[in-house]
């Protein structure tokens, strides 16, 4: 048994959660019968079910819920091997991983934001070969071209600041690392979509475009970020924030999304500039852009093609409802 969508999982505090509400409820019910008057008179008088029916009833309540959420997160087993056919494109995804990708104008910040549209990207272009590249100060490949999507998936998802030992944002040194991941033999068509808020330290980006363009990549560019920009939080090791970042004159630094330098990116590199909400829909549509130019097909990969098993969970959460109806409220 195997999860699809694992994060559902966390959903299952709400048993314990309401198992301690109907036990509290439970509790105050008792307590006002006593208060009343003698607690088995008062419910032979109003007809009411006794302690074991109300039980049953919140039990089969909260096992439904338990099924409803293991259901949402894709429970699948068993597999079988399916050879795919897709249209073909060798991209390279460059990721922004520089310290203004923390910033929180995104939600829950532009790095999240960001790694979505990717994760998004990946799945909408299963079967081509694709690489990884993750820059700040510097870059550096994350991943060479490969058709592994969850192994590429899980990297985007680890990947962050601490994976590269220099500050800054060089995207002209990010867009030239992807380029170099393109060179290989044959005539498939090249692509490199850089996701960033486009704030550009050192280096000469555009120069790198020309460069990228002559070995027959396309450039297309996502922007996270807003143009009113914000400041950059920094954490502790759980997470909450302490103080803003400042400068070295102490002054609190605000990061924004350059979107004039990113559509430059795109225009000179044949590609085209999209804004990212984090909801992956962006990359949906700079795929099929991607997908536009590739002439050949991507044949003979074999992957694991897993059987759902959540209609069996969506099911015995419906039952268990059903059954919860069918328990008296009233004595006969």
């Amino acid at each position: 048994m195997r999860w699809a969508d694992p994060r559902f999982l966390s959903l299952l505090w709400l048993v314990p959660a309401l198992l301690a509400i109907a036990w509290i409820a439970e509790r105050r019910r008792a307590s006002l019968e006593r208060r009343l008057g003698d607690p088995a008179s008062l419910r032979k008088r109003a007809s009411a079910a006794g302690a074991v029916a109300r039980g049953a009833r919140r039990a089969l309540s909260l096992l439904a819920v338990a099924a409803a959420v293991l259901g949402l997160a894709r429970p699948q087993a068993g597999f079988r091997l399916v050879t795919t056919t897709s249209r073909g494109v060798d991209l390279v995804v460059v990721l922004d991983l520089s310290r203004s990708m923390d910033a929180r104008d995104e939600s829950p910040s532009r790095l999240r934001a960001a790694k979505r549209e990717v994760e998004s990207l990946l799945a909408a272009l299963e079967g081509s070969p694709m690489g990884l590249v993750g820059f700040a100060g510097q870059a550096r490949v994350l991943s060479p071209l490969s058709t592994d999507r969850e192994g590429l998936a899980s990297i985007v998802e680890t990947a962050g600041p601490a994976d590269l030992d220099v500050a800054g944002s060089d995207l002209g040194a990010a867009i030239r690392l992807g380029a170099q991941l393109l060179r290989r033999p044959g005539e498939r068509p090249r692509a490199i979509v850089l996701v960033s808020d486009g704030e550009n330290l050192q280096g000469d980006p555009l120069a790198a475009v020309a460069a990228a363009k002559e070995k027959g990549a396309r450039v297309f560019t996502i922007g996270v970020g807003s143009a009113g920009g914000t400041s950059i939080p920094v954490t502790d090791s759980t997470g909450a924030i302490v103080r803003q970042w400042r400068d070295e004159g102490g002054n609190v630094v605000i990061t924004r999304l350059d979107e004039g330098l990113l559509r430059e990116i795109a225009r000179r590199g044949g590609g085209r500039y999209e804004h990212g909400d984090g909801t992956g829909r962006v990359a949906l549509r700079l795929a099929d852009d991607v997908r536009s130019e590739a002439g050949i097909e991507a044949r003979g990969q074999t992957v694991r093609a897993y059987d759902e098993r959540f209609p069996w969970f969506a099911a015995l959460a419906g039952l268990l409802l059903v059954t919860e109806r069918l328990v008296p409220r009233r004595r006969r």
